[in-house]
This record gives structure tokens, C-alpha cells and sequence, in this order.
């Protein structure tokens, strides 16, 4: 873990977990209520605060993109992918970084289960 990029990684994770430590009511990590991290949330009857859970759990080994722009020229921040292993299921999540006070959840599902994880 000596290069910049490994550095950004580490300091990216390290902020996405404080905003999950500090979020209360929603408003500083959210997750993002699309049709694919639902139905992943209710097949394994996941509610927001496992989410949390996960994302806390994450390792900079399980970061396998980023530092990467959003590709909707709309949003600022960066995003990162990372691909842990939950009850022996590899996961894809993608995460916002938009500032040090919000992170956007804006994947979390099995990895390879849909086309946007290349």
C-alpha cells in the first residue's frame, strides 16, 4: 500500500465509514432505492443498518475501481467499486464519495448478476 492510488483508496474508505458512523436519519449515506438493491436487500432480509454494516466491514483489498468521475456529468464526487464476500456471496457496491459529510450508495448487489460492474 504504497502508491497514491492505494493512498486515496485508504482515505476515501476511511471517510465513507465515518459518514456511515455519523449518519442518523438517512441524510449523510443513503442508499439508493433502485429495483436491483432492493430486491438484494430483500433476498437476504437486509434493511439499511446491515447496508451499514457491510460498508463498514469493507477492506481497501475489497476496492477494485476508483477513484473514477460519475459518469453523469450532473453529480460531483468520486466513485469507487469495491467487491466483498457476504455469507460467501461476492457483492458489487458502488459508492459516491460527493463530500466529507455524504456518500452515496448507489450499488449493492451480487457481483456479475447485472452488466454494470465492468
Amino acid at each position: 500500500m504504497n502508491t497514491i492510488g492505494d493512498k486515496i483508496k485508504i482515505q476515501n474508505l476511511l471517510k465513507i465509514k465515518r459518514i456511515v458512523d455519523a449518519d442518523v436519519n438517512g441524510n449523510k449515506f443513503v442508499i439508493i432505492r433502485t429495483r436491483k438493491n432492493l430486491d438484494f436487500m430483500r433476498k437476504y432480509s437486509l434493511n439499511n443498518d446491515d447496508i451499514k454494516d457491510i460498508i463498514r466491514g469493507l477492506s481497501v483489498e475489497d476496492c477494485f475501481k476508483g477513484p473514477e468521475e460519475d459518469r453523469n456529468p450532473e453529480y460531483e464526487g468520486w466513485i469507487f467499486k469495491f467487491d466483498p464476500l457476504f455469507e460467501d456471496t461476492k457483492l458489487y457496491i458502488k459508492i459516491r464519495v460527493e463530500s466529507t459529510e455524504k456518500s452515496i450508495c448507489l450499488s449493492v448487489h451480487e457481483f456479475g448478476k447485472y452488466d454494470e460492474v465492468n
